[in-house]
């Protein structure tokens, strides 16, 4: 992992990265990308890249204020979106990401939630989770913020989720 350096994003890094962030993440969406990093500068979201010989490589972002209402209530952060690049899979990253994630957020909470899709495209991003001590919030199967009543037909994509938590006070 030595050869990635990771950098906690500040406002005065956004004119440089949103146009590299739009092409390596988002095929060239300028505005998803403005809209991704546009509550940074309030303190409500944080996201620490990767890069490896400058190149971006990944990221994590944190927002402090879930949008899902049991998270909020509970004052739970919600690490919203991790992402490595996969010419930079399978070396740590993904990893050394959310160690800096979890240590941010432990700085103003002792929990943290982070959700997974269920599809084979989401094993990788399991079996970390589990790795790394993230566990289901009971909720069971969502789509997006609601449970999936038993019985119920869904459509398998990415808004078909688990809600992970876990407790940073055990490992940090």
């Amino acid at each position: 992992m030595s050869e990635f350096v990771l950098q906690r994003v500040q406002e005065v890094d956004l004119p440089r990265l949103v146009p590299e962030f739009a092409r390596e993440f988002l095929g060239g969406n300028r505005k998803r990308a403005e809209d991704h990093f546009e509550d940074h500068a309030s303190g409500e979201g944080t996201s620490v890249i990767a890069r490896e010989g400058g190149h971006l490589a990944g990221f994590v972002t944190i927002r402090w204020q879930s949008n899902d209402p049991l998270l909020r209530s509970e004052n739970v952060p919600l690490i919203h979106q991790l992402e490595v690049l996969p010419r930079f899979q399978r070396r740590g990253l993904g990893d050394a990401l959310l160690e800096e994630a979890e240590r941010l957020v432990a700085s103003r909470s002792r929990r943290v939630a982070i959700t997974v899709g269920l599809d084979r495209a989401y094993g990788p991003a399991q079996r970390l989770y589990a790795r790394r001590g993230y566990i289901p919030d009971g909720r069971g199967v969502c789509l997006g913020h609601e449970p999936v009543k038993k019985g119920s037909t869904v459509e398998v994509n990415d808004e078909l989720i688990f809600w992970l938590l876990k407790d940073l006070e055990r490992t940090v």
